[in-house]
């Protein structure tokens, strides 16, 4: 109809003679950018020509888009993705002139089809802050979705990340799955598919020191050293002298006059009481049951410390040498970390998504700063004031081997807030003493009871500074 219209336009008579008119020259039509769901065109102008008509097709034939305007150009939007429309634009003249309604110009353009992200393809590598995911940074993606398991929860936890690198902290020793996936907002591409792989927490030395190995079976000392661990596991390297190595953790469940008893937990064959193990030329059968103080820990640190356990002790050949405690002591001489040297003034550094400044939306906390006091409550005891901005105080239990601390859970917080792990409400937040004196606070968050649900996304970071 509109080319109808358009073409009665061109054409006029006059009451007494009739007028022979030509037709106006064809424009020409060429195509410019264009998106999933735009066309832009342009078309030469034509001489004579006041003005020009344009209609736009799909592939039915239907028409989108069509009206008449003095310009040489068209922006059609609103389009299908990966499809082909026709565009015809014609010219008309002043009714008053000898020029007619030029020919019809055609031209073909399609959409552009949506574009998939690439994959981003992740390799991690363990470090003392936990599993670090690096990628290479996918083009045209606006951030990653990562979703994994943590072990703690067996709720999955969720962040998002605009940098190719994330650091999951706390996972639980073994193997965790992990997903990422790229995400863009942009409608002229897709997110990518998933990436999955599985990363392996497995547990870091924290420290290592000499010791003496004495067996009193044989009255004789032996030079070993003594391991910890960031899961708070040990090992004796260097029992009677030999390469072997005994790994145990101490059972705070079971204490005997004060003393925490000993867990060995690489034993060859166990049939209880009775533990066994290699160390060299010897073959040594442990004695532990709970609650009979056959083993026992005491004053243990990675500084000074001392271990003992109740063994039979046999040859390489089985023959029986004597029984009697085998006892393992150590003193490097040094003070170590203390509380004295935590309590200060801090400034605190944030970078989170936090959905209590707007309840309804996620919000980028970056690079927020809030000054921090932390005090001594005990020896191994401090408190934590104005963490995040908030004037609160929270406090935390100092593991100084393994230089970590743990911060309570405050369940009633407000009334109805729990400070906690990221979706495990029953977990506490545990933070890194860095060799530098800084204090890394990760995968905390604001757990809101009455609709149990996170209100800091997974992911939340903050590193205290002291002043």
């Amino acid at each position: 109809m509109l080319m109808a219209a358009a073409l009665t336009l061109g054409i006029t008579s006059c009451s007494d003679d009739d007028i022979v008119k030509s037709p106006l020259d064809a424009t020409s039509i060429t195509e410019g950018a264009k998106t999933v769901s735009t066309l832009s065109f342009n078309w030469s102008p034509v001489t004579g020509a006041t003005q020009y008509a344009y209609e736009l097709t799909d592939p039915n034939g239907q028409v989108v888009l069509g009206g008449i305007t003095n310009t040489t150009s068209l922006l059609a939007t609103g389009l299908k993705v990966n499809t082909t429309y026709t565009l015809n634009v014609w010219s008309y003249a002043d009714i008053a002139g000898d020029k007619s309604t030029s020919p019809i110009a055609t031209l073909q353009a399609t959409t552009n089809d949506v574009v998939q992200l690439a994959e981003p393809q992740a390799t991690w590598e363990q470090t003392s802050a936990g599993i670090v995911l690096t990628w290479p940074a996918v083009e045209h993606a606006d951030y990653y979705y990562i979703l994994y398991y943590d072990g703690n929860s067996e709720q999955p936890i969720n962040l998002t990340t605009s940098s190719n690198s994330v650091t999951l902290p706390n996972l639980t020793l073994g193997d965790h799955s992990v997903v990422i996936q790229a995400i863009s907002e942009d409608e002229n591409y897709s997110n990518s598919i998933t990436f999955e792989f599985t990363v392996t927490r497995s547990k870091i030395e924290a420290w290592r020191t000499d010791g003496e190995y004495y067996s009193e079976a044989l009255d004789k000392t032996f030079n070993c050293q003594i391991v910890g661990y960031d899961d708070g596991s040990m090992r004796i390297e260097g029992a009677y002298g030999s390469s072997d190595a005994l790994d145990f953790y101490i059972d705070n469940e079971s204490v005997i006059d004060g003393i925490p008893e000993v867990v060995f937990t690489n034993s060859y064959s166990t049939q209880a009481p009775y533990y066994y193990f290699h160390a060299g030329e010897y073959n040594v059968c442990l004695y532990y049951q709970r609650g009979t103080g056959y083993t026992g820990w005491e004053n243990g640190n990675s500084n000074k410390g001392e271990l003992w356990f109740y063994v039979y002790l046999y040859d390489k050949d089985n023959n029986y040498i004597g029984g009697g405690f085998d006892d393992v002591t150590w003193d490097t001489g040094a003070a170590g970390l203390t509380v004295d040297d935590i309590v200060g003034d801090y400034t605190e550094v944030t970078n989170c998504y936090d959905m209590t400044y707007d309840w309804a939306t996620w919000t980028e906390v970056t690079d927020q700063e809030s000054d921090v006091k932390i005090s001594k409550v005990d020896d191994t005891t401090i408190s934590i004031y104005n963490f995040y901005g908030w004037e609160d105080t929270f406090t935390a239990k100092v593991d100084f081997d393994l230089r970590k601390i743990t911060i309570d859970l405050k369940t009633d917080w407000s009334g109805y807030y729990t400070f906690c792990q990221h979706d495990s409400p029953d977990t506490p937040v545990v933070g890194t003493i860095e060799e530098d004196g800084t204090i890394t606070i990760s995968n905390w968050t604001i757990w809101y009871a009455p609709y149990s649900y996170s209100y800091v996304y997974s992911g939340a970071t903050s590193v205290l500074t002291k002043k």
